[in-house]
């Protein structure tokens, strides 16, 4: 008679698949598969070896049995966890203040992306344009409302939450532009920026022999912005004066010290609400002289409220560079279907940003900063994918003003 019948080992194996399946929950499966499955194993090597001098066949097969159970529970063992299934996303941007524009468009674009997907939790946090505002929204987002990930908008904000980011390496998309750009936790939505300046410089010393290069210290960025306009003026024949403004309330001052140098052209390298003191200021000190305005993309991006408080003819001929349009015109009409209005500077960023992070559904939290890195797709605001430094690049588009509005020049 056999000791072990082949309807006993049969029922071993099946014992095997009854504990896999009802008596180890997931998350301990790891840990106790090696332990009850190895006493199923020898228990059917022990039953298989004592009848082995009876059927050489029967101990191959019991041999390979065992093979398999020790190749499943090494593979299993090693299965890699998976990621969430529905992530909280913490959005920081400009919902009111002087580019709380920019912040309800960016605010509507996200939303559309999202949609009704149950997968995805919006929570919105204004920083004002502000970067104080913007850490403590931060901190709010990470420590109260534990978000997975951050989608910020604005740079002053960036660049108060930065070292903390570099400390936690939350995972960050920024839409606008950065000061830095490092292999870190940090991915830059609007392709890098201070390119432009460099061949604005360019351009500008192609025309002017004498050039005011005025500045605020406001904020890191347009710091960086002046930097790299000097490094686009290469001629020895140029002469620059350079004042970095740091009161905007004595712009009377600043104008002054600035005239003084008998410059041809200025630059007005400032946020919104400086950069119209700034200009109004010129008008009033510079009487008929002529001196040109040299404007830049941040001029660009908010041409209309310039317009309004200073009027066209202060523009007329200011030369620019800036980014070229690609946002799809399926977003465009998406957007303004839904929302009545046209979408502005950043709203196609915020909406691919939301693609980014619905990609991330599913991988485990450790792998979420090398997904990022690796995207590559056509979004809405053209194709999408990052340097090494988590920065998009992009081209340069020059453009003057001319008749009212910004058109592209050779």
């Amino acid at each position: 008679m056999w000791v072990c019948s082949h309807t006993r080992i049969l029922r071993k194996i099946s014992q095997i698949r009854h504990v896999s399946k009802t008596h180890i929950l997931p998350h301990k499966r790891i840990i106790l598969r090696p332990l009850i499955f190895p006493m199923f194993a020898l228990d059917i090597c022990g039953c298989i070896l004592r009848n082995m001098k009876q059927s050489k066949t029967i101990w191959v097969i019991g041999a390979l049995i065992v093979i398999l159970l020790i190749v499943g529970i090494v593979a299993n063992s090693r299965k890699s966890p998976s990621g969430p299934t529905t992530i909280k996303v913490g959005i920081i941007a400009p919902l009111t203040g002087q580019y709380g524009f920019l912040g309800e468009s960016f605010q509507n674009a996200v939303k559309l992306a999202a949609g009704d997907d149950p997968r995805i939790q919006l929570i919105f946090e204004d920083d004002k344009f502000d970067g104080k505002s913007g850490l403590s929204a931060f901190q709010k987002l990470t420590s109260i409302d534990h978000v997975d990930i951050i989608i910020n908008e604005s740079s002053p904000t960036l660049e108060t939450i930065t070292p903390v980011v570099s400390q936690t390496h939350i995972p960050v998309i920024q839409i606008f532009e950065s000061k830095e750009h490092n292999r870190d936790s940090i991915f830059q939505m609007m392709p890098f920026s201070y390119p432009l300046f460099s061949d604005l410089g360019k351009i500008a010393e192609a025309r002017y022999k004498r050039i005011a290069l005025v500045y605020s210290s406001a904020t890191d960025v347009l710091v960086t912005d002046a930097d790299y306009f000097k490094r686009g003026l290469t001629s020895q024949s140029t002469i620059v004066s350079e004042t970095k403004v740091v009161d905007t309330n004595d712009m009377r001052t600043q104008v002054t010290k600035i005239l003084a140098s008998n410059p041809d052209a200025v630059t007005n390298i400032f946020v919104l609400n400086d950069g119209i003191k700034f200009i109004k200021e010129l008008n009033v000190q510079k009487g008929n002289k002529k001196i040109a305005l040299i404007c830049d993309a941040n001029t660009e991006f908010v041409i209309g409220d310039y317009i309004k408080a200073l009027g066209t003819s202060t523009f007329e001929g200011c030369l620019s560079t800036n980014l070229p349009d690609l946002t799809t015109q399926t977003f465009k009409q998406e957007y303004s279907e839904r929302f009545q209005a046209n979408p502005v500077i950043g709203a196609d960023w915020g909406y691919d940003a939301i693609a980014i992070v619905k990609s991330l559904i599913g991988v485990p939290k450790d792998q979420w900063i090398e997904k990022i890195g690796s995207v590559s797709f056509a979004g809405a605001s053209g194709h999408v994918s990052f340097d090494e430094n988590g920065t998009r690049l992009a081209a340069v588009e020059r453009h003057i003003f001319k008749d009212g509005k910004f058109v592209k020049f050779e």
